[in-house]
């Protein structure tokens, strides 16, 4: 892959909350899941764990448990967050966590060095690799993932980060753009 074939695939990124019912072929979830195992990580340590969840039933109570987390969380958010999270028609529903075939819950394991920033490396490597594969996801994160730890009968000392609702694109959206104007410096910040 030549470096513009790259920043193409990073431009087709984009958040996806509506998937097909198309299911994820096998091959593609192996490739994205070793995609994250590529990931530099502090110490070499790999400080992470990919759960990959298929069940209808599995995905049914992630959503329910994420929906009564998230409820309380939009309801006393901060008013210019809210007003952005209505302008989008964001709220604490979650139907992309059934209607996507696949989810992958991402989670660190809080006692190994540099687990955060590692988790959220491998957590990078695995949206190209969903873009690679021609599918889409959101990364969404529950204001709370503790029920996560119960459900999925992962120890105490792991976190989970993130789920990654993984489909086929119900939905075609245009390409981002590079924004470099006020995020790039030469040399030491200049910025405002």
């Amino acid at each position: 892959m030549n470096p513009e074939d790259l920043l193409e695939l990073m431009s087709r990124r984009r958040t996806l909350r509506n998937f097909t019912d198309k299911e994820v072929a096998s091959e593609s979830i192996d490739r994205i899941v070793q995609a994250s195992t590529l990931s530099p990580s502090g110490a070499d340590k790999l400080p992470f764990i990919t759960i990959k969840i298929l069940d209808p039933d599995a995905r049914a109570k992630i959503r329910k448990a994420s929906e009564k987390a998230d409820r309380e969380f939009h309801e006393n958010c901060d008013p210019k967050l809210k007003k952005w999270f209505d302008a989008k028609g964001i709220d604490h529903r979650k139907e992309f966590l059934t209607k996507a075939p696949l989810l992958l819950v991402i989670a660190g394991d809080t006692t190994k060095p540099y687990w955060r920033e590692s988790t959220w490396l491998s957590i990078a490597y695995m949206l190209m690799a969903i873009e690679s594969e021609d599918l889409g996801t959101v990364t969404y994160t529950p204001s709370d993932t503790s029920f996560l730890n119960q459900l999925l009968d992962m120890p105490q000392n792991f976190k989970a980060e993130v789920i990654l609702p993984v489909g086929h694109p119900a939905e075609t959206l245009p390409d981002k753009k590079a924004r470099v104007t006020g995020k790039v410096f030469d040399e030491k910040y200049a910025g405002e």
